[in-house]
């Protein structure tokens, strides 16, 4: 059987603010190749309203732009209480020294000098990200002092309905606000060359020319995000119908996993850990995709909280195959720091917990063990080693009992 393999890594986002169309073409062109999720702007005010709802993990902003020049937009992003700590680099042709001195006291952190280097942008880039996840790291680490875990009993189904309204509004967030910034682009410059006909009767080849490769762009750029919104809502559609309704049906278990890890993105998206997926992308089940999902959910979200604690870096990885039996065997296994020999026998126990009075109430593993036994139809077992990591291991009927 062919194996995919998804990697589910948490994108960085960046914002894009320059009114040069060429500039915003090559960045994005380059920068999507290495990994980042783009998000454009070609005003300072556009740039502003985007920085509000993007979130972007790092701002690239021109200096020279007109109405708001990019140390003004700078200063308005650091007065900002959602965008005060995005960092932000400058885009110059400009060399005066009271200028980088001017772009510093306004906030931003580094300078790019066009015409760019596309080397020196992703270095500059890279250094700042890192920056900004240590910053982030240090404020996890104070915020998790004085958090409370609600109980996961009653609140399981709606904690899961509200990542997945969280999971979807930002998913969609960025594709849609390319899709505008390209739609507005391109209105724009058909106006603007319908005028120009409309007063000279003619236009030039060149002219004519240049139209049309900015018209590609602008389909290029609604196209791919649109189909990315697309694949979006269909994914969420599915998994909300599937843990509100908890029905049986057919599914391809790619298609589930994938689905629930991408629930899981607003949560992902601001930890340094990295979920990657092995399934069989033509491995059909006759099952509840629901509890399915609920115990892949429960179980990431278990190595996050409890085997990659305190580190700054880990991998989950989802793995699945059809044995010899005709059973799948669904494994979540994580490289963190293990578990206890005498505590192994006790981990599916109700109120077992290490992590007792500090926000675990013990219930999520037991809760998992029960959907597997008593509703996928399955056994489940965990293997593990102080410091070497644990593996949960699913083994499930292709066709669950019928409740």
């Amino acid at each position: 059987m062919n194996q995919s393999e998804i990697p589910v890594v948490p994108m960085p986002t960046i914002l894009i603010v320059d009114d040069s169309l060429s500039y915003l073409a090559a960045l994005l062109d380059r920068l999507e190749r290495h990994g980042f999720m783009i998000v454009l702007a070609q005003t300072a005010a556009e740039g502003l309203m985007r920085a509000e709802f993007a979130e972007p993990d790092l701002i690239l902003l021109d200096v020279v732009m007109p109405d708001i020049d990019g140390f003004e937009a700078c200063r308005r992003l650091k007065a900002g209480k959602t965008t005060k700590d995005i960092p932000v680099i400058f885009m110059t042709g400009l060399t005066d020294p009271k200028q980088k001195v001017t772009g510093f006291d306004a906030g931003g952190v580094d300078y790019i000098t066009k015409p760019f280097q596309i080397e020196e942008v992703l270095a500059r880039i890279n250094t700042h990200l890192a920056l900004r996840r240590a910053h982030r790291e240090l404020q996890d680490m104070v915020g998790t002092l004085a958090k409370a875990r609600e109980d996961i009993v009653r609140n399981e189904k709606l904690a899961g309905l509200g990542a997945m309204v969280a999971g979807i509004a930002h998913e969609l967030n960025t594709p849609i606000g390319n899709s505008l910034m390209a739609a507005t682009t391109f209105e724009v410059q058909t106006d603007d060359i319908g005028q120009h006909l409309a007063s000279e009767g003619v236009i030039t080849r060149k002219e004519f020319e240049h139209y049309i490769q900015n018209a590609r762009l602008s389909v290029d750029i609604l196209s791919r995000n649109l189909h990315r919104a697309a694949d979006i809502v269909t994914n969420f559609k599915q998994v909300a119908v599937d843990q509100t309704s908890s029905q049986r049906r057919s599914f391809l278990l790619a298609e589930v996993v994938a689905g629930n890890v991408l629930t899981l993105q607003p949560t992902i998206k601001r930890t340094p850990f990295v979920i990657k997926q092995h399934v069989p992308e033509d491995l059909m089940m006759e099952s509840y995709p629901g509890p399915l999902g609920q115990v892949i959910t429960n179980l990431i979200n278990n190595a996050i909280v409890h085997a990659y604690d305190g580190r700054r870096d880990g991998l989950i990885a989802v793995t699945a195959q059809l044995s010899a039996q005709g059973l799948v065997t669904l494994g979540v296994e994580d490289h963190g720091v293990g578990i206890r020999r005498e505590d192994v026998p006790r981990i599916f126990d109700p109120f077992f917990t290490t992590k007792l009075g500090v926000g675990g109430s013990g219930l999520g593993l037991n809760i998992v063990h029960n959907i597997v036994t008593e509703i996928l139809g399955g056994t489940i077992s965990v293997s593990s080693e102080l410091g070497g990591g644990t593996r949960f291991t699913l083994m499930l009927p292709m066709s669950a009992p019928v409740k």
